[in-house]
C-alpha cells in the first residue's frame, strides 16, 4: 500500500528573530504545509515532497538508511533564512510504501508527481535512494507526454544497471525503457561520471543509449566556463529539464553520509555554480536530491551541506 504522511509538527522549528524586525524570518516561519493530500494547492508553488525509500539501495547492495532522510533534511532546512524566492515553498508531505514493494511505491509516487504538475506546481523531492529518480521521472513523463524532457544527473554513477527488478542503480535504464515504450526520446546527461566507479559494460550501455557523459576529472574550475556554456545549451535545446542530484557527487570529505562516498567528486561551491544556469534557464520543472543517509552523519554537518544545496536550488529556481 502506498502511504502519504503529513509532516510532523515538530519538524519545522527554529530560531525566532522577529524581535529584531518583522522581516527577520526563517523558513520554518514562512513555509506552508499540507495537512491532507491536496495537489490542487500546488499551483504556482515549488512543492517539497519526500520519498521515504531505500529498498533500492538494499537491492543494490548499498548502505541502507536513506529512507529516514526527508524529515532530517527538513529540520536542517527549517532554520535557514526565508528570503523572497520566485515561487513560495509548499511542503507536500512524504510518501512511503509497505514492506519491500518498491515497484508499487515508485508507481504511487509517480502518480503523485503527475498530479502536482497537472495542477501547476513543480516538484523538489527529497530522497530516499536514487530509486527515487525512476518514480520522479515517470511522473514527469506522464505529466508531459508531448514535451522533450532532458534529464541532467549530477552523479559519479550512471545508474544504468541491468537487473531483474528495480534498484537504486537502475533508474535511468528504467526511464530509457519507458521512453522507448512511449515513443519518446531518452535525453540523458550525466555530469561527474567516475570512470573508476562504472564498469565497461555500463559505459557500453551508455554509449548505445546516446548518453552524454562528462567525467569527474573534467569538472573543475579551469573548465567551468565551458561547462556552464554546455549546460546552457542543453537547456536551450530542451522543452523541460529534470534535474537529479545524487549527493555522492560531492567529495567524501563534504558528504560522507551516503551509500557510496566519492573519492574525487565535485566540490559544493563548484556544484552550486554549475547548477545555476540550469535552474535559472526557465526550463527546469523538477529537481531531486537523493541518497542522504542520516546514519552516517553523527555531527549533522552533512545534513547542513545538503540543506544548503536545497536552499540554493529553491532560491535560484526561475
Amino acid at each position: 500500500m502506498m502511504m502519504w504522511h503529513a509532516v510532523a509538527g515538530d519538524v519545522w522549528q527554529g530560531r525566532d528573530d522577529r524581535c529584531e524586525s518583522p522581516s527577520a524570518l526563517r523558513l520554518f516561519q514562512t513555509i506552508e504545509c499540507l495537512n491532507a493530500w491536496q495537489p490542487e494547492h500546488a499551483d504556482g508553488k515549488t512543492v517539497l515532497l519526500g520519498f521515504c525509500s531505500d529498498e533500492g539501495v538494499r537491492r543494490n547492495q548499498g548502505r541502507t538508511g536513506a529512507a529516514a532522510a526527508p524529515p532530517v533534511l527538513r529540520r536542517a532546512l527549517a532554520n535557514t533564512a526565508a528570503h523572497a524566492a520566485p515561487r513560495p515553498l509548499l511542503d507536500g508531505g512524504d510518501f512511503s510504501y509497505s514492506g519491500n514493494d518498491l515497484e508499487q511505491g515508485q508507481n504511487g509516487f509517480a502518480a503523485a508527481v503527475t498530479e502536482i504538475h497537472r495542477h501547476g506546481g513543480r516538484t523538489l523531492v527529497l530522497g530516499g535512494g536514487h530509486e527515487t529518480a525512476f518514480a520522479h521521472g515517470k511522473g514527469l513523463f506522464d505529466a508531459f507526454p508531448h514535451r522533450r524532457i532532458r534529464i541532467i544527473n549530477f552523479d559519479p554513477h550512471l545508474d544504468l544497471r541491468r537487473a531483474d527488478r528495480a534498484t537504486s542503480g537502475t533508474p535511468f535504464a528504467q526511464l530509457a525503457a519507458l521512453a522507448r515504450a512511449q515513443g519518446r526520446e531518452f535525453a540523458y546527461t550525466c555530469i561527474g561520471v567516475s570512470r573508476a566507479a562504472n564498469t565497461a559494460a555500463l559505459l557500453d550501455d551508455a554509449a548505445a543509449l546516446g548518453v552524454e557523459m562528462i567525467w569527474d576529472t573534467d569538472v573543475h574550475w579551469g573548465n567551468a566556463a565551458a561547462l556552464t556554456a554546455r549546460l546552457a545549451q542543453l537547456c536551450a535545446d530542451s522543452d523541460l529539464i529534470y534535474l537529479t542530484i545524487d549527493l555522492d557527487v560531492l567529495p567524501a570529505a563534504q558528504m560522507p553520509a551516503v551509500s557510496a562516498p566519492a573519492a574525487l567528486g565535485i566540490p559544493l561551491e563548484l556544484l552550486l555554480h554549475l547548477l545555476r544556469p540550469i535552474v535559472q534557464s526557465g526550463k527546469t520543472c523538477a529537481a531531486d536530491v537523493v541518497e542522504f543517509n542520516p546514519q552516517y552523519d553523527d555531527a549533522g554537518n552533512a545534513a547542513r551541506t545538503a540543506a544548503r544545496l536545497l536552499w540554493q536550488l529553491w532560491q535560484d529556481w526561475r
